[in-house]
């Protein structure tokens, strides 16, 4: 969606609409969900609900975040909603709302961040560099269940394709947004400084002790290999596997894929 052709409409009148995609919770149009979390237990389940709350009246729809499940505190979970939006090189964009929450047990709020596609997804998957580039946000002041008024403003350097902006849960709890608008400003309203609190230095530690962990596991042929010497290519050669102590046999990628 060009944004530009609403500047200072309310994206709750423009986004905030039933998808066309049935779901447990509707996504508002054009806005997609992402989640990153580990529970503490085997439950069913991705930690997060995420989508329009149909339950709040007399008002123009709201947005949820809500966990769902016990998370674990040594991991960097967050749920979130976004949006990402090109043309906007070289502007100053502001991205303001009304939040609420009645639990948030690490930040909830909104952001934006350069980048394509989902920016929190570097941060909670403790990539390299990311502290260089952190989204900036704008959080809820309190869990107090009353709607507040908040808002992020980033520059944007010239040249830079794409914008992500959007509302994030960290770590559990619920909150709502609505009212949500999004306008370029002038050089007058100050920009936030303040990044949005996803701990990228603990998903970092787990990140690294996730490659330890794996440089320790035996190799094991692909799940979808036959165990043969050699099969033939797609061009009628030989496909040989690699030899390797652990898997001495040939790896013909034969893809089972389950019926629907």
């Amino acid at each position: 969606m060009d944004y530009r052709a609403f500047l200072a409409a309310p994206l709750a009148a423009l986004v905030l609409s039933a998808g066309a995609t049935p779901a447990p919770l509707r996504m508002p149009d054009g806005w997609k969900a992402s989640r990153f979390a580990l529970r503490t237990a085997n439950d069913a389940g991705d930690g997060y609900d995420i989508g329009i709350d149909d339950t709040q009246t007399g008002h123009p729809p709201a947005l949820t975040l809500r966990s769902t499940l016990p998370l674990s505190p040594d991991h960097a979970n967050a749920g979130r909603a976004y949006e990402t939006i090109t043309g906007y090189g070289g502007q100053r964009l502001r991205f303001s709302g009304q939040v609420r929450a009645t639990k948030a047990s690490a930040w909830a709020g909104l952001y934006m961040g350069l980048g394509e596609a989902d920016v929190l997804a570097p941060l909670t998957g403790g990539e390299p560099g990311v502290e260089k580039q952190l989204p900036v946000g704008a959080a809820v002041p309190a869990a107090d269940g009353a709607w507040h008024e908040v808002s992020a403003v980033l520059d944007v350097p010239p040249g830079t394709p794409c914008v992500g902006l959007g509302t994030a849960l960290v770590g559990e709890g619920q909150f709502w947004v609505r009212d949500l608008k999004f306008e370029e400003v002038g050089p007058e309203v100050p920009v936030t400084t303040t990044p949005i609190a996803v701990d990228w230095t603990l998903a970092r530690k787990r990140a690294a002790s996730r490659a330890d962990a794996m440089k320790l596991v035996a190799p094991r042929p692909l799940s979808n290999a036959s165990s043969r010497r050699a099969q033939p290519g797609l061009h009628g050669g030989a496909v040989e596997g690699r030899q390797h102590p652990a898997v001495a046999v040939s790896q013909s990628f034969q893809p089972r894929f389950k019926s629907m």
